[in-house]
């Protein structure tokens, strides 16, 4: 049974899944209505648009290891993590605003340049915030099944926003209470960013963040030295390869759905296009949730690695169903591989950040330091890096298909047809390689029941003692 000291009270839960509420529009509005939005509603070119993303995360392979051996190495009164959380809600909520102020009517170089430095500028905002609040969940207990919980609350959270507040951006600014689109996408991106540094700032302001003794003696260490380690991880390797494989191959052509589901299924019905787009990514995270409660025992029972076994096989039967879910005029049919694959990603994200947080463990045995910092910039960054390269090739493709929003349904012949396939194909090709690396993960519910009987008696000692060494 869990020990009193490893649960976290449901009011921390709560406090801490409002930031991960906040975390969930920061993340995903660009990468999932960027090409909606410049792209078919302002004009601008997909491979541009693609190309800022993709340019950002190479810059997030710099600020994210860089924000995570900062807050490692931080000390105050306020703790490691809430002091960056704060400030980097505020700062993300501004400069999102911002992103969406942009203008139709400008000129390529224009819109590219002006698109890339407020993306910069939101992007490395957003690690400051999401880095400490990712590594704060991985350090709030160290009973691994409750690890898990806190990745539950995270993704509920996520999915709670994505059910009644982020997969409606787009057809928000089709309301009728704005004169037009263009008012539509300031506007509605003005709301959510205000909302957004609100619920932001609550775990910094709210969640007592406690450092432990053995954490405030440990030495600090070099942001070169802590990535060195980290890749030197087998496990954390094994994880963020699976992680990468499956959600890279998934978004390499999930965002294009829109396309044949405005100009094929719906037969270039705006108004119906953004309730359908609304409607399937909602049930994308009512799939996440009806999910977690069968994640969190399953993996009590059997252990994580096994139920995340099952998530790759989610990833190949929703993607598979592409085949015969593109119908004319029913578009409740594209439900249905939304939702299975919706359902393996849910695996995806509550598992891995689960397992990492294990690994911590694996990683101070072997170190001397915990680094909850650097091992969730890692993750958070290799996601980031997925995505954005994922919608790089997205806007080629679209491009390459010769797909041109003032055709309507008059498409190059094939294309839609095409969209689909990909969409049937290329998903299956990263769940196999997830399926394999995570087959191969080695630590096992009773090697980390081990690794915490040792660090307990090792933290029985003075840690300023203990020198880091190689990992071997």
């Amino acid at each position: 049974e869990m020990c009193i000291r490893d649960r976290v009270s449901l009011t921390k839960k709560i406090l801490y899944g409002c930031g991960s509420f906040a975390d969930m529009t920061f993340q995903w509005t660009l990468v999932a209505f960027a090409l909606a939005i410049f792209n078919m509603e302002l004009g601008y070119s997909a491979v541009l648009v693609g190309s800022v993303l993709a340019i950002t995360r190479l810059w997030d392979a710099i600020t994210d290891p860089l924000m995570g051996s900062i807050s490692d190495n931080f000390r105050s009164k306020f703790g490691r993590r809430r002091p960056f959380i704060g400030i980097g809600a505020v700062c993300s909520g501004i400069f999102f605003i911002a992103i969406w102020f942009i203008p139709s009517g400008m000129t390529d170089t224009s819109f590219f340049i002006i698109f890339l430095v407020l993306s910069l500028l939101f992007y490395t905002s957003y690690t400051v915030f999401t880095v400490p609040l990712l590594a704060l969940g991985y350090e709030m207990s160290a009973d691994i099944h409750e690890r898990t919980n806190m990745m539950n609350v995270r993704v509920f959270a996520n999915s709670l926003n994505g059910i009644f507040m982020f997969s409606w951006f787009f057809a928000l600014i089709h309301s009728e209470f704005w004169s037009g689109p263009s008012e539509g996408i300031r506007m509605v991106g003005l709301i959510f960013g205000l909302v957004m540094i609100v619920l932001g700032i609550i775990p910094a302001l709210t969640i007592k963040e406690t450092t432990k003794s053995f954490v405030k003696e440990q030495q600090k260490v070099s942001v070169i030295k802590s990535v060195k380690f980290t890749f030197s991880s087998k496990p954390f390797v094994l994880l963020v390869v699976a992680f990468f494989m499956a959600l890279f191959a998934y978004n390499t052509v999930a965002t294009a759905y829109i396309y044949p589901l405005r100009y094929y299924v719906l037969e270039d019905n705006a108004t119906l296009f953004g309730k359908w787009n609304g409607l399937i990514e909602s049930s994308h995270h009512i799939a996440t949730v009806l999910m977690l409660w069968p994640i969190a025992q399953l993996s009590k029972k059997f252990g994580k690695r096994m139920v995340c076994l099952l998530a790759p096989i989610f990833l190949v039967l929703g993607s598979l169903a592409n085949f015969i879910c593109y119908v004319p005029n029913e578009p409740f049919l594209v439900l249905i591989p939304r939702f299975l694959v919706a359902s393996g990603i849910a695996g995806l994200f509550v598992l891995v950040p689960s397992m990492i947080a294990d690994i911590v463990d694996f990683d101070e045995l072997k170190t001397g330091t915990r680094r909850e910092g650097m091992f969730g910039a890692i993750f958070s960054w290799v996601l980031k890096l997925a995505l954005a390269i994922a919608l790089l090739i997205n806007g080629y493709i679209i491009d390459g298909l010769g797909v041109d929003n003032t055709l309507g349904i008059n498409q190059p012949e094939g294309s839609m047809e095409t969209i689909i396939l990909l969409l049937a194909i290329i998903p299956i090709i990263g769940a196999f390689f997830a399926f394999y690396c995570i087959y191969k993960y080695p630590l096992s519910e009773k090697k980390m029941y081990a690794i915490r009987t040792e660090l307990e008696n090792r933290r029985g000692i003075n840690l300023s003692l203990i020198h880091i060494s190689e990992p071997t």
